[in-house]
């Protein structure tokens, strides 16, 4: 039944008065005074004899898409205006859903009338599928279900509408995200016409309905719903604890999500005991429950007490659920990411490697999970292959793209991997572009000031640095050091990094791009700091030394059409031929020095910006190259003599 109309309110509250004593819009973003305008609307015109259908839940999602959109107010009068929106918790499914299912499983499929024993089975091979976590087995199964008990009872019988449930939570499991929360949705209806809000069916599709929502990375409306639930349950005298205790859940995980990981480390870190005493100590859920208070602790600064918790849990996990439970699984690799968090590159590889092998074969190469230790492995690897690595991420990439869509925030912290790579293998100003446009769209779906968003726009300011210097970067920085100050505190690992960034900036001026400094950017959706920038991606023109016979001994060394400097031999036998002398200074006439004059060094191999200097790079490549030359002409005696001493043998 809708709340009764509050006309008292409608004076503070029209557009009129909006849009004279304030700059925002009708509503200042409250829903409250938007639903009240439309309540008494359809007052008025029920009381003039000419009454309108109005959906309130569908004006209230509208308009909550209209404030998702918005780009959300800078701090005003020493309140920060926070935006909610979608987490990047690693493991995409951040165990929310096992925890529905936990908990919703027995009461899905009521007791089924005698001589039902065909939907009685088919209801079992549910149960059973699920937790072999056969997720479109499962889902066909529930098909088969729903139309077996809409035959037999009815479109509105709790049996009918509980299958309803089973289809549409497998639906979304097996990766159709977006068709379960539109089959929720309607389900929720259907369940209130039938069952009444009071139904069980009904309070639990609003749960889902708050998850479903929330996986489309609509974390705005997702608290709205876990909102909803929360209070409804607590305001029942019969409270179904497990109910109100996940929309609790939902909402401490929608505050980390929103940037606010200490209130939700701390909020996650409060509920776990009842977690634990609801579900019991080894059930999915309090595992699940687990799982995400660690990493809670890890995105709110504290590194080595996620890796100790998620390193703990592990063992529990395998126990209690066996090793290849997508909840086991999730804890394994989030414990191999913050373990290469803390430092630890070898060791985070050896976890990754057999945690690929594990989800390939026991999840398939698409599953999500698989991805995400895929991008483990690729950062740990990137040292050793970085171009390997840059395909691997334009892989990942473009599977969270047909997996979640282009704009949702995990295709967005793809995104920015790839980009992070790309800008170590191929120097700066390829990406000082693409992650302006990442930060935008950031900011579109999550917010200026959300984490995520500025930890894009610190990237941003590291290639910017890189690219145009000190000059471009600083006001970028200053900004990002400001809202990160604001949003995530002085102390967290983020703020003190940008921190540092900034200072580095201040303290120089601008550089030619042969000084500036290498990139280390920030990867993945925890933060952290990505693999610095490629040697080569500061390089332009490269050209490999080659080797000729070293009986050409009357090469030109100065013919431009074969030039000195790129013949291993020709380097050799121009040190060889260079006059080299002592010397000193003028004005240190009592320090002496040894090695050639800048003119016969430039006449003789070409190297250096012009004939006045030696450049030390080029000393010490041609002191290498040398020393290569020597080598290889050592190893070409070595085998004239084995072989001048096996014709002596043979005589």
């Amino acid at each position: 039944m809708a709340a009764a109309p509050d006309f008292t309110l409608i004076r503070r509250a029209t557009l009129y008065a909006r849009l004279k004593d304030s700059e925002d819009r009708v509503g200042n973003g409250n829903w409250d005074d938007i639903g009240n305008l439309i309540r008494c609307i359809a007052h008025l015109a029920a009381r003039n004899g000419r009454p309108v259908q109005i959906d309130l839940r569908d004006w209230q999602e509208r308009w909550q898409r209209l404030e998702d959109l918005r780009r959300p107010r800078r701090q005003r009068d020493g309140e920060l205006t926070s935006m909610l929106a979608s987490d990047n918790w690693m493991g995409d499914w951040d165990g929310a859903a096992d925890a529905v299912l936990a908990h919703s499983s027995a009461r899905e499929f009521t007791v089924w009338p005698p001589g039902q024993q065909r939907l009685d089975s088919l209801a079992q091979a549910v149960a059973r599928l699920g937790a072999a976590h056969e997720s479109d087995l499962a889902r066909d199964a529930a098909r088969r279900l729903v139309h077996g008990a809409t035959m037999q009872f009815g479109k509105g019988s709790p049996q009918t509408l509980a299958a309803r449930h089973a289809f549409a939570f497998w639906t979304g499991q097996a990766g159709r995200v977006r068709e379960a929360l539109r089959m929720t949705k309607r389900l929720r209806a259907v369940c209130r016409k039938h069952l009444g809000p009071d139904h069980i069916l009904c309070r639990l599709a609003c749960l889902r309905e708050a998850w479903w929502t929330g996986a489309m990375g609509r974390w705005h409306e997702a608290h709205r719903l876990y909102i909803e639930t929360a209070r409804y349950e607590a305001s029942r005298p019969d409270r179904d604890q497990s109910i109100w205790l996940l929309a609790r859940w939902g909402m401490a995980r929608t505050g980390g999500r929103s940037g606010n990981w200490m209130h939700a480390h701390a909020e996650l870190d409060e509920l776990l005991p009842t977690v634990a005493a609801t579900f019991g100590p080894d059930h999915p859920a309090t595992l699940d429950a687990c799982y995400a208070h660690a990493w809670s602790a890890g995105r709110a600064g504290h590194v080595e007490e996620a890796c100790g918790l998620l390193d703990e849990l592990a063992p529990r996990a395998d126990a209690a659920l066996g090793v290849g439970h997508p909840t086991s699984l999730r804890i394994r690799i989030a414990l191999a990411w913050w373990t290469l968090r803390n430092g630890s590159h070898t060791q985070a590889l050896l976890m990754a490697n057999a945690l690929s092998e594990r989800c390939d074969s026991l999840l398939g190469p698409d599953h999500p999970l698989g991805v995400n230790v895929t991008e483990v492995e690729a950062l740990c690897r990137f040292e050793e292959d970085q171009e390997a690595s840059l395909a691997v991420f334009a892989d990942i990439l473009r599977r969270r793209k047909e997996h979640f869509g282009p704009d949702h925030p995990y295709t967005l912290a793809a995104a920015s991997n790839h980009a992070a790579v790309l800008g170590c293998v191929m120097g700066p100003t390829v990406v000082v572009e693409v992650f302006a446009d990442l930060t935008e769209r950031s900011a579109r779906v999550l917010g200026s000031e959300h984490p995520e968003t500025l930890r894009l726009r610190i990237n941003e300011v590291i290639a910017t640095f890189a690219a145009e210097g000190a000059g471009a970067a600083r006001p970028l920085c200053r900004e990002a050091v400001d809202s990160l100050r604001k949003t995530l505190g002085t102390g967290h690992p983020d703020t003190v990094r940008a921190w540092n960034l900034l200072s580095d900036i201040e303290v120089q001026d601008d550089l030619d791009p042969a000084r500036r400094p290498q990139p280390r950017y920030i990867t993945h959706a925890g933060g952290g700091e990505g693999p610095g920038g490629s040697d080569r991606a500061l390089k332009c023109d490269i050209a490999p030394v080659r080797w000729s016979s070293t009986e050409a001994e009357d090469q030109d060394l100065a013919s431009p059409k074969d030039p000195p400097h790129e013949d291993g031999f020709a380097i050799l036998r121009a040190v060889v031929s260079m006059p080299v002398s002592t010397w000193s200074y003028r004005g240190e006439e009592g320090v002496r020095h040894l090695g050639p004059m800048a003119q016969d060094w430039y006449a003789a191999l070409g190297l250096g910006a012009d004939d006045r200097t030696i450049h030390p790079i080029d000393a010490n490549g041609v002191s290498v190259v040398a020393v290569q030359a020597l080598y290889r002409m050592v190893s070409g005696l070595q085998d004239e003599v084995s072989r001048l001493r096996e014709r002596l043998d043979e005589r």
